[in-house]
């Protein structure tokens, strides 16, 4: 610091403008940087739930498909007993 105050607070106000010109400076690169993770953000959740709506659907296919299944063994066996009580 200075040897007088008068020097003293005209180093602390050159301290503080260069500080405000950093800081204006790391605000330009501060709202793409947002908008990066916003677009990041979007495409994970996108992403995420087209996943969860796949899984869904593959799930209600395969119980489907079970049930279609189990129907088919039930007609063959009543057919099977219809053959048998003949």
């Amino acid at each position: 610091m200075g040897q007088t105050p008068t020097e003293t607070v005209r180093q602390i106000e050159e301290t503080r403008r260069r500080l405000d010109a950093e800081l204006e400076e790391l605000e330009t690169y501060l709202p793409p940087a947002r908008d990066q993770m916003k677009r990041t953000a979007m495409i994970a959740g996108g992403v995420m739930a087209l996943v969860s709506a796949l899984a869904f659907v593959w799930r209600q296919r395969a119980k489907h498909e079970s049930i279609r299944r189990l129907r088919d063994i039930d007609h063959r066996l009543e057919r099977l007993e219809e053959r048998l009580h003949s």
